[in-house]
């Protein structure tokens, strides 16, 4: 399986649209679009971004070879299993902002993860002055 089928289908698996993708990669969709039909291939930089997107590897993503594996939210490795990762339960924003976590370096997640403790923290806080 090429590059640009493993793209098409560890999207369509974790249910993004190519518009979503495109947002977190910071590119445009027609961009994206490109890397699904062959047009262009992406960079190191992006290809790094993908696999964390898609929970894979990027070994897996540039093997010609096999079919992709997913691995899910619950740990279990699955092999192309339509909405294997069970992202597809949640809203599109919440798709998105696991698709940011996913790509952000570690010092970034552990910023994002600190920034939503402080808004849980005051949320409970505003509930207990109310």
């Amino acid at each position: 399986m090429q590059l640009r089928e493993k793209l098409r289908k560890l999207r369509e698996n974790s249910g993004y649209t190519q518009s979503q993708v495109a947002k977190i990669l910071n590119c445009s969709r027609s961009t994206y679009t490109y890397y699904e039909t062959g047009k262009s291939s992406p960079d190191l930089s992006t290809l790094v971004t993908l696999s964390k997107i898609y929970n894979v590897s990027i070994e897996s993503l540039l093997a010609e070879e096999g079919s992709a594996t997913v691995l899910s939210d619950s740990g279990k490795l699955s092999m192309d299993r339509k909405n294997s990762s069970h992202i597809y339960e949640l809203s599109a924003d919440e798709m998105l902002l696991i698709g940011y976590f996913r790509a952000a370096s570690s010092q970034e997640k552990e910023e994002l993860l600190r920034f939503a403790q402080n808004v849980n923290c005051e949320k409970k806080e505003n509930k207990g002055h109310a």
